[in-house]
């Protein structure tokens, strides 16, 4: 081996933490400025001091304002997919670990606002997050039925659930009444989606338990 290959080694190893940590930084930056005054109201020479860089600086890691909602979009999800990793403990585990989410999207409001103004955004046309929300959409809807299967198989829910339909519809209602909320914040949006489970649970379940089950 070259004995000068090792501290080339460790120099290229060390720039490409800077560059992670500048990324992330970069990312954290437009997260805050994107939910205070919105994602067309934050320019890219806000966020970039927000960060301690320059526009040059940041458009070297994200080459634009576009690209950079998908991070923050992304960097958001990634700390929520841990909670949806393993489908098989049922549908009431499951939406447990929906409302934990919905409790944390109730508490930061403008990050809230920014993923369901880009989501139906989304849906025109050759809009830059098109391909993002309709994955997202896809894994959530195929986690939610995997989990309603495995309840069915448990013999927790009736067998005559579907659960591909029953999957798109619990995204549907989470959706729709995060939208009336973020329109007329007059009702309490955890305790609205926990009521509306509790009931679903309550309807299809085999013993007829909601969301605690039979004690």
């Amino acid at each position: 081996m070259d004995p000068g290959s090792r501290p080339r080694t460790r120099r290229r190893s060390g720039s490409y933490q800077a560059a992670d940590a500048r990324r992330a930084a970069i990312v954290e930056a437009a997260t805050r400025l994107f939910t205070e005054h919105g994602f067309h109201e934050t320019s890219i020479a806000r966020v970039a001091a927000e960060a301690g860089t320059s526009q040059t600086g940041l458009l070297h890691h994200f080459n634009g304002k576009d690209t950079l909602l998908l991070a923050v979009l992304r960097s958001k999800d990634v700390s929520w997919a841990a909670q949806f990793s393993d489908v098989n403990q049922g549908l009431r585990v499951l939406l447990g670990h929906v409302l934990e989410v919905i409790d944390e999207e109730a508490a930061a409001s403008g990050l809230t606002r920014l993923f369901v103004t880009t989501a139906a955004a989304a849906a025109t046309p050759g809009h830059p997050a098109a391909e993002y929300f309709d994955q997202r959409y896809r894994t959530m809807r195929e986690n939610n039925a995997a989990a309603i299967r495995a309840s069915i198989a448990d013999g927790a829910i009736r067998a005559d659930i579907d659960p591909v339909g029953l999957g798109r519809a619990l995204v549907a209602v989470t959706d729709g009444l995060k939208m009336q909320w973020l329109l007329a914040p007059d009702f309490d949006l955890p305790g609205q989606c926990r009521s509306h489970f509790d009931d679903l649970l309550r309807g299809i379940s085999v013993d007829g338990s909601g969301l605690e089950g039979r004690g």
